[in-house]
């Protein structure tokens, strides 16, 4: 470790908030070159961009159990990192697009076979056009969330996806397996 560390102060405000909430006001250290609006713009896009970063993290912690695989080695950490990342992607997708735009077809976010699962298996039927938040609540029921309790957390949602995978697996296993029987 350095003796001394130089660091760059930066004061980002939000100059027009929505009416009756409180600006956004962040105090951020670096000790990235500032010497350019360039500069200046890509450190709070980077800081910007932390949030979803860590939400990633918790959906990999929390929703695939990362932590708890008991993993020993650095060679089975990766391995496993390596399987869990994109499964951590989706759920983050899921839910990212639920909020930024629930009414966006369900497609957006899950393929046909997804779709046409859970359709089959939802705890209640889904509407016909069904949206991203409807799929998104769907999944979150097939990992035991109850709508009363509020938002589904990460442990609901990824025990749901993985139904979903599971689900959608033996789906295109018997799919084929009838082609095969056809033939």
């Amino acid at each position: 470790m350095p003796a001394t560390l130089s660091l760059q102060v930066v004061r980002v405000w939000e100059l027009a908030p929505p009416p009756g909430e409180a600006p956004v006001e962040w105090v951020l250290l670096t000790n990235e070159p500032l010497e350019s609006d360039e500069q200046l713009t890509q450190l709070v896009d980077w800081y910007r961009a932390r949030w979803m970063v860590e939400e990633f993290f918790e959906a990999l912690k929390t929703g695939c159990a990362y932590e708890k695989r008991q993993i020993e080695d650095l060679h089975g950490l990766r391995n496993v990192l390596a399987l869990f990342a994109p499964i951590a992607w989706h759920p983050l997708l899921l839910r990212s697009e639920a909020r930024r735009a629930p009414e966006q077809p369900a497609s957006a976010v899950l393929t046909p076979t997804q779709l046409e699962v859970l359709r089959a298996f939802a705890r209640k039927p889904l509407p016909e056009n069904t949206t991203a938040r409807d799929a998104f609540l769907a999944i979150a029921a097939l990992g035991g969330h109850l709508r009363r309790n509020g938002e589904p957390g990460w442990q609901t949602l990824g025990r749901g996806y993985e139904q979903l995978l599971i689900l959608a697996q033996g789906w295109s296993a018997a799919k084929e397996a009838e082609k095969c029987d056809q033939s």
